[in-house]
């Protein structure tokens, strides 16, 4: 075998967990970037994903988010046709030099959600209070949006 070409000796004596502990690195990595996003370690490139709730009353819809740590001047709520659309932004602390941070689970950046409303709406009747970290959303139905019996034949 040592008088083979250079490339046929190095194939021949190559390994085959070489290749495998290639691939096992690349995976590190990716799994390491996974948990620095979920730690939210990676800065304010994390999204926040607030919890929602609708509950249908006799007049009105009630939307309630869940916006916890949010200042309500970085609250929008926008009606636009049959969209409700909640814009949020939780802004991260400016690190002192002093202070230490040893791990962080809280997310900061910017959220937008969207949900499709009921046609029989008022939009200019629509209200959004904003109270310990919780946003309602009041949204009246019009006079045609009450729900009629049917009779089956």
């Amino acid at each position: 075998m040592a008088n083979l070409p250079n490339p046929w000796r190095e194939r021949s004596l190559a390994n085959p967990f070489r290749e495998f502990g290639r691939h096992q690195e690349r995976i590190d990595r990716l799994l390491n970037e996974l948990m620095e996003l979920r730690s939210g370690t990676l800065g304010e490139d994390m999204s926040l994903m607030p919890s929602s709730e609708l509950v249908e009353e006799e007049k009105n819809y009630l939307l309630k988010v869940d916006l916890p740590g949010i200042k309500k001047e970085d609250v929008k709520v926008e009606v636009e046709g049959e969209r409700l659309t909640i814009r949020a932004e939780r802004r991260s602390e400016k690190e002192e030099k002093s202070k230490k941070r040893y791990f962080s689970e809280i997310s900061y950046g910017s959220c937008m959600r969207s949900f499709a409303l009921p046609q029989s709406i008022d939009e200019k009747k629509v209200d959004a209070k904003f109270e310990n970290g919780v946003l309602s959303v009041t949204i009246p139905k019009t006079t045609e949006s009450k729900s009629k019996q049917i009779s089956v034949h």
